[in-house]
């Protein structure tokens, strides 16, 4: 029999309990490629490309000026770029403008895009470009010291 005084177990919704593993936050801006095998969700700005292995969400804060190429895309922000997802969903607050290439697609009322959609097949070639991890930079090499 349980302890009275134990605390009842709360439920979390689907939505909630998928975890998030990378942030950007609001006040955060990101020049470059990020890449992820995991979740990451944007609520600064990004540019450059975006690669999610994951769930990738753009929250109603970020401004991406990317590529962006995820397994499950949420839009709720703006992304200027072309999309390759397998899933895209579009939130009523949700600005693109480029060309969206998915194999589903979600649009809530309100929602903004500008560009062409091309509706892949489930068994076409994948949307999300091989995870690889950025290569040193030139001069990060020539600095490390050679080992004997």
């Amino acid at each position: 029999m349980a302890p009275a005084n134990k605390t009842p177990i709360r439920t979390i919704d689907s939505a909630a309990a998928k975890q998030i593993d990378t942030v950007i936050a609001e006040q955060c801006t990101l020049e470059g490629d990020l890449a992820t095998k995991n979740s990451v969700k944007v609520d600064g700005r990004i540019q450059g490309t975006l690669r999610a292995k994951g769930r990738a969400i753009i929250g109603e804060t970020g401004v991406v000026k990317v590529d962006v190429h995820a397994v499950d895309l949420l839009v709720l922000g703006r992304l200027e770029g072309n999309v390759h997802a397998q899933r895209l969903h579009l939130q009523a607050s949700a600005q693109i403008r480029g060309n969206i290439e998915a194999e589903t697609l979600q649009v809530g009322p309100g929602a903004r895009y500008q560009g062409s959609v091309t509706m892949r097949d489930a068994g076409a070639a994948p949307a999300v470009l091989p995870f690889s991890p950025p290569e040193p930079a030139a001069d990060e090499a020539a600095s490390t010291p050679a080992k004997a």
